[in-house]
């Protein structure tokens, strides 16, 4: 078992180091540092939601290489076909090979299991982008990405999918519009990498660049310290992400934002007016703000089943207020 961890953990290195360069194939510039979330890491899902007592050595031989891994994964699949998780890990170890035409197959067969989830549909269009001989979209991989966007129009990773496909048939207008909606869902680092790419597309469309990101003000700052439930400490897995924001009482979109690796807990961040999204609406412009916490397993900021949860706590926005959330809840 331990061989085909190790070949798993390479699997999710080599996805993190591709994941986005074939997707600007004759761009401009390189997207190679939008560092949008890839989804659990492949040996962490399958420890997690798969069997890894079928490669117990009493019962299997262990693989030694990625090869006899998969191949056993295969064969473990013809007999029981109705595994998701199982599909995903096929395509995700035919995808670190260089196979996407076995890798859309797989995520196509784990897609049709659950046919309203996004991120497999995400998962399966961009393998079927890359499976695709001239690096393009195809049209079912297109409505795969706008059925996603149409059931979670916060899905960071079909959004940047989208705008792309949008971008290179030659639609920059669209392109600039679907970035638009993605550049305050991602954080600063990201949010800088992706600026030039959406300016690129605005300029394409005829379109004015965007205005210079403001300068954040620090303003009041909030001490937010998170802790996990221990009986929710197994279910961290390599590659999930904290998020911990500040929000309105009446909701919308946080007026403050952490986003960082949910590794080590109890963890406190501060939040302020530098973590905002938007300049129209500020962490002081508030007088009380709901604070949540949230473990992504996809990368993505908004809600998924699966993902684990603390009870929002109300605070006075005061310099140097504090609170605390436990993560205790899974989401379904």
């Amino acid at each position: 078992m331990t061989a085909f961890v190790l070949a798993s953990l390479a699997i999710v290195g080599v996805l993190t180091a591709f994941a986005l360069r074939p997707l600007w194939r004759g761009a401009h510039r390189s997207a190679l540092a939008l560092a949008l979330a890839l989804g659990v890491g492949t040996a962490g899902l399958y420890l997690l939601l798969g069997t890894p007592d079928a490669l117990d050595p009493t019962q299997v031989k262990a693989p030694e290489t990625l090869e006899e891994a998969i191949a056993q994964l295969e064969r473990r699949l013809a007999d029981e076909p109705g595994s998701v998780e199982g599909w995903v890990l096929l395509g995700r170890s035919h995808a670190a090979q260089g196979n996407w035409a076995g890798a859309a197959d797989a995520f196509g067969k784990a897609q049709a299991l659950l046919p309203e989830e996004p991120d497999l549909m995400v998962e399966l269009a961009d393998a079927r982008m890359r499976a695709a001989p001239d690096g393009r979209f195809p049209a079912d991989a297109v409505a795969l990405l706008e059925r996603a966007v149409a059931l979670r129009p916060d899905h960071q990773r079909a959004l940047f999918y989208l705008g792309a496909q949008q971008l290179q048939a030659g639609r920059p207008a669209d392109a600039a519009a679907t970035w638009g909606i993605l550049l305050p869902l991602v954080d600063a680092n990201t949010a800088k990498a992706l600026r030039p790419q959406l300016d690129m597309a605005r300029e394409q469309a005829g379109l004015p660049p965007l205005e210079p990101a403001p300068e954040a003000t620090a303003g009041p700052s909030l001490a937010v310290t998170v802790d996990i439930d221990p009986a929710l400490g197994d279910r961290l897995a390599p590659g999930d992400t904290l998020y911990v924001f500040a929000r309105t009482l009446e909701g919308g979109l946080p007026v403050a934002v952490k986003r960082l690796p949910a590794e080590s807990f109890p963890v406190t961040v501060s939040l302020s007016d530098a973590d905002g999204l938007m300049p129209a609406q500020k962490l002081s412009g508030q007088a009380r703000v709901l604070l949540m916490a949230r473990i992504s397993r996809s990368g993505d900021a908004g809600a998924s089943p699966g993902d684990l949860e603390a009870m929002a706590v109300e605070l006075d926005v005061a310099d140097g207020a504090n609170a605390t959330l436990v993560i205790a809840k899974v989401v379904q």
